[in-house]
């Protein structure tokens, strides 16, 4: 049996300095806008979305060796058509992020002074942040070049962000209402352009 094509050197060190960025671009995230204490309106969700990204994470790690007959074909095209997709994922984060700046935060916390921002990818859909996180996880899923891993980065991600998706867009309909109703009906898709 031979190791998956990510595990393989030099394609571990792309996929390990792959996986460096999104951490790094995640943990800097984490220091900018992380100093939140506990929102009542995030029922778990930061939690939750971590849960599922660690899961969908180890499971991809661990299910090539488990099952190695699920390889996808192609493993080398694979390898790089996921690496590109995570560092789509990781870009398209950080430019939902930045163009929320101070608006932004990793617990679901919505107040009467906040606006609904409708520029920059969020023109296109209404959660590009989460676009970006999942677009990662799915990157991750197919570099390593397995069906399995592939599915279990789309489902933990999708479970994961779904949840998240439901109770912020709650709190934005409660505390912004007609703002985000009418931003709602303009922008109809939450994570994927003609998809949902």
């Amino acid at each position: 049996m031979t190791s998956p094509i990510y595990s393989q050197p030099p394609n571990l060190y792309v996929f390990l300095a792959a996986v460096a960025v999104w951490v790094v671009s995640d943990l800097s995230i984490g220091f900018r806008y992380g100093n939140q204490s506990g929102s009542k309106q995030d029922r778990g969700s930061k939690h939750a979305i971590g849960a599922a990204v660690c899961g969908g994470v180890l499971s991809a790690a661990l299910l090539p060796v488990w099952v190695p007959a699920a390889e996808m074909p192609y493993p080398a095209a694979a390898f790089w058509l996921g690496i590109g997709l995570l560092l789509l994922g990781v870009s398209v984060r950080q430019y939902a992020v930045r163009t929320l700046e101070d608006d932004f935060s990793l617990e679901v916390s919505v107040d009467e002074t906040d606006t609904v921002v409708t520029s920059g990818p969020y023109q296109w859909v209404r959660h590009p942040s989460y676009t970006g996180g999942l677009v990662t996880l799915v990157g991750i899923g197919v570099a390593v070049g397995h069906w399995l891993s592939f599915g279990a980065t789309v489902v933990a991600g999708v479970l994961g962000y779904r949840y998240r998706i439901c109770v912020e867009e709650r709190a934005l309909r409660a505390t912004l209402g007609d703002s985000y109703e009418e931003y709602a009906s303009r922008t109809p898709y939450r994570l994927l352009p003609f998809v949902w």
